[in-house]
């Protein structure tokens, strides 16, 4: 499993073809401050996700048989120095966690888990394509009940996965297809010497153009496939996801959910032995180096693309999306580094125990929780009672009033009672927004507009307090 991870991320950068240089960046360490705020916050933490939220690290060198042993079977196992490892350590009283993601997970796998029409209706062909429970016995008959009582008893879930969906599963469909042809290895040596050649190696590239020369019927068989293949990715990550959510708070309508984004993982780090021991430099092309603008686009326009459907969640559904740009990678997997970096982004976009355990009518996992935190915590907003904040109350004029003054640091009436409605509010984002500039100015008109779509253009509608924190915060970040 561990030689055909990375046989996929080699295939995907045989897609993209990008050359690029090596940069080397800081040893990662905790935020004590962080760790010392959600200390024994939740007792009963649970991390799902797929091969990056399991711990699996690709494999340098392989001297290290424990190393490579425990890297393969990550799949529902604690990893030591993966980011749930280094999460529960931290923050968790007893140090305790249930590991339930594997290496090739998607959102099908997890709703696979689930739910049992599912799981009996499911005819998808990559099923579990490269997770290794199979090897542990069948998911149905003892992983299911395991995966759905842990979601049911957690208080903290950490949910990292959809690079599989669509990303991944394109690289299985052309592995599996030049693999048929018996050509998949000869195109895998020379992808991998012309990128590790960080240069324009001619001869290399005669020997590509040489294999797909003759084997023209195969490249022709990935080139009609591809489209296909990634419209099935995209199609069923985003209908999947939503449904996904949904399913856990079925389960556990009261967690803490925080929901882990994908990141660049074409930025390199140091690359770590499995005793912790720091190696040297990563040899080879890397994604997303200096003065390459154009992949700095290409990637920045497939994250955003991936990361959508989870940050458009997390308004819907009130789970913490963490954006982990930034971590540093080996191949296609997080370095030792990366996985302090994730635990660390996790850990500060916790709740705040202290509004978590105030309010009455907000607690996590409520659809604005994060946004009304965010007001409350920069004197956007203020409670309605030292125990409520009454998100489904009607803005008035004057907490309108309120928030504006504190967004553009004015000094008008707050002493309105009228109720806020639709175009009000609105009108008053473009306002809001143009106190930043002109840059704030076509934020706030983005925001009027999917004020008013929201409301199906029924402008004479009001706006709740806790739709309003939503759009204040959004606003202001």
């Amino acid at each position: 499993m561990k030689g055909f991870i990375k046989k996929s991320f080699a295939a995907a950068l045989a897609l993209v073809m990008i050359f690029c240089t090596f940069s080397c960046l800081a040893a990662a360490e905790l935020n004590q401050d962080a760790v010392d705020a959600h200390y024994g916050q939740y007792k009963n933490y649970v991390l799902l996700g797929d091969s990056v939220a399991s711990g699996y690290r690709d494999v340098i060198t392989d001297r290290d048989q424990q190393f490579n042993t425990e890297t393969k079977e990550s799949a529902f196992n604690r990893i030591e120095g993966s980011y749930g490892d280094i999460i529960a350590d931290a923050i968790i009283e007893d140090q305790s966690m249930v590991a339930m993601a594997g290496p090739g997970f998607r959102t099908i796998e997890i709703r696979y888990m689930l739910e049992d029409d599912y799981a009996a209706n499911c005819t998808d062909e990559y099923l579990f394509y490269c997770s290794n429970i199979h090897s542990n016995g069948d998911p149905i008959t003892k992983w299911r009940p395991l995966y759905k009582e842990a979601v049911r008893n957690a208080d903290l879930i950490t949910l990292g996965v959809g690079g599989n969906d669509w990303g991944a599963y394109i690289t299985w469909v052309v592995i599996e297809t030049l693999s048929k042809a018996g050509i998949y290895d000869d195109i895998l040596d020379a992808v991998s010497e012309l990128i590790a050649s960080s240069s324009i190696n001619l001869e290399t590239i005669g020997e590509i153009m040489e294999i797909v020369a003759i084997n023209s019927d195969a490249f022709a068989e990935v080139i009609t496939t591809l489209p296909s293949a990634l419209e099935y990715g995209l199609s069923t990550f985003y209908e999947n996801w939503d449904i996904m959510i949904e399913d856990i708070y079925a389960y556990n309508p009261d967690v803490t959910l925080m929901v882990v984004g994908m990141s660049n993982n074409g930025i390199k780090g140091k690359y770590y032995d499995y005793d912790g021991v720091e190696g040297g430099p990563v040899t080879g092309g890397v994604i997303g180096g200096a003065g390459n603008a154009a992949t700095e686009y290409i990637v920045d326009f497939i994250m955003t693309v991936g990361n959508t459907p989870m940050i458009e969640g997390a308004k819907k559904y009130g789970y913490t999306y963490v954006d982990t740009e930034g971590t540093t990678y080996v191949e296609s997997h997080p370095d030792a580094d990366g996985h302090v970096y994730i635990a660390n982004k996790i850990i500060e976009a916790l709740p705040d125990r202290d509004i978590a355990t105030k309010y009455e009518d907000v607690k996590p996992g409520h659809k604005y929780f994060g946004a009304i935190e965010y007001v409350l915590k920069n004197g956007i907003m203020a409670e309605t009672s030292e125990t409520t904040f009454s998100p489904d109350d009607a803005l008035t004029s004057g907490q309108l009033a309120a928030a504006l003054n504190a967004i553009k640091g004015t000094d008008n009436s707050t002493d309105g009672t009228s109720k806020v409605n639709v175009a009000s509010f609105a009108f008053a984002m473009i306002s809001g927004g143009a106190s930043n500039g002109i840059a704030g100015f076509f934020k706030g008109v983005s925001l009027f507009l999917k004020i008013v779509a929201a409301h199906n253009y029924k402008v004479t509608e009001t706006i709740t307090r806790g739709e309003a924190a939503n759009y204040f915060k959004a606003l202001c970040e």
